[in-house]
Parts: C-alpha cells; sequence; structure tokens
C-alpha cells in the first residue's frame, strides 16, 4: 500500500493549507498512491473554507490526476473530533463522495488500519469488475 502522509506540526492559514495540500497531490500522483493520511492534530481547526476548497478544488483534481478513487484518513486531536460531531458542515473530512472515500480518527493506528482494510477492499472490488 503507498499511502501519503503529510503532518501539520503548527497551525497554518488556508493558504498554506491549499499549498500544502497541492504537494500531496504532486507527491501521490508521483507515486501513484491513493490512499492518504492527514495528520491535523497540530494544525489547528479544519475550517470551512479549507471543508469547501477540499470538495470543489482539490478532490476533483485529486480525482483526475492520480486515481479514479481516492482514500483519505483524517487523524484529529479530541477538541476537533467533537467539533467535527457537532458542526456536522465540514464534510470534506467525514463523508464519504462517490470517488473519494474518508474518515476521521483519533488514533494513528485505527486510522492505518482503516486505510489498509480500505485499500484492500477497493483491490478486490476492481479485481471482481474485471
Amino acid at each position: 500500500m503507498r499511502t501519503v502522509i503529510i503532518r501539520w506540526q503548527q497551525p497554518v492559514t488556508l493558504t498554506e493549507f491549499k499549498m500544502n495540500c497541492l504537494a500531496i497531490l504532486s507527491l501521490a500522483k508521483e507515486n501513484a498512491a491513493s490512499s492518504w493520511l492527514l495528520d491535523c492534530r497540530s494544525k489547528g481547526e479544519v475550517t470551512q473554507q479549507e471543508s469547501d476548497w477540499l470538495s470543489k478544488d482539490f478532490y476533483p483534481k485529486a480525482l483526475e490526476q492520480v486515481a479514479p478513487h481516492v482514500i483519505v484518513a483524517w487523524l484529529l486531536n479530541p477538541r476537533q473530533m467533537q467539533r467535527l460531531r457537532e458542526a456536522h458542515t465540514l464534510s470534506a473530512t467525514s463523508e464519504d463522495g462517490m470517488d473519494v472515500r474518508q474518515k476521521a480518527f483519533l488514533t494513528e493506528q485505527e486510522a492505518v488500519n482503516w486505510l489498509e482494510g480500505s485499500v484492500a477492499e477497493l483491490e478486490h472490488r476492481s479485481h471482481r469488475s474485471r
């Protein structure tokens, strides 16, 4: 399983967030990595602007440039996870799209296990449809 990992070590602006994500896209394209672990625990809150940008701009680019399906594990701190559960508006971090499967986690081990299982499931489905 080829997975791109990004770890934010400090809070970032929207512009920095976009630049970091576009760097992920480039790295994922180079390595044919359609599974990603985004560690946001030190990044600060995931904002509505970031979520909207991911949904409208970033994920479509990823599906076009990297792979027909993308799997994203979001690693959040407890406060971020609570906000996500309360807000129900940050769809880019919690809701699956047609070709983007994603889920938020509190521990890296849970995130990695889910990524591995999701990749295996996707590979199994693609072999059956051939």
